[in-house]
């Protein structure tokens, strides 16, 4: 599994304390939208267990989690993101709420246990 959409890098993040972040190299309009690639666990399992290194990064699928393997993983969370979370069974996307322009950093907004537990207000 490999990662390899051209609209997109990674560089330092805007956010103080974050590391890298998730950048568009393209204008993105409203609705454009991109699969947050990796490999989909059951929650509370084995696997999801021997995956915590990977906490920030995982997005909850109903009762599993998907570990990101490609750019989705990077997109840090923000309380006014330019980004939305779209599960379509179980595939998840990440999709432009408004205009991006090329250099912008993208955000989501993590889910209420997820900013619970790292903290985020």
């Amino acid at each position: 599994m490999a990662e390899c959409d051209d609209r997109f890098y990674l560089a330092e993040s805007t956010v103080p304390g974050a590391g890298r972040g998730l950048f568009a190299s393209v204008p993105l309009a409203p609705g454009d939208r991109f699969e947050v690639i990796g490999v989909l666990v059951p929650a509370d399992s084995i696997s999801d267990y021997c995956t915590e290194f990977a906490n920030y990064h995982k997005f909850r699928v109903g009762d599993e989690v998907l570990v990101p393997l490609g750019f989705g993983g990077m997109a840090n969370h923000s309380s006014e993101p330019n980004l939305v979370k779209i599960i379509e069974g179980k595939r998840t996307y990440l999709q432009a709420l408004r205009a991006i322009a090329a250099g912008e950093e993208l955000f989501h907004r993590y889910n209420p246990s997820a900013r619970e537990r790292f903290g985020l207000h």
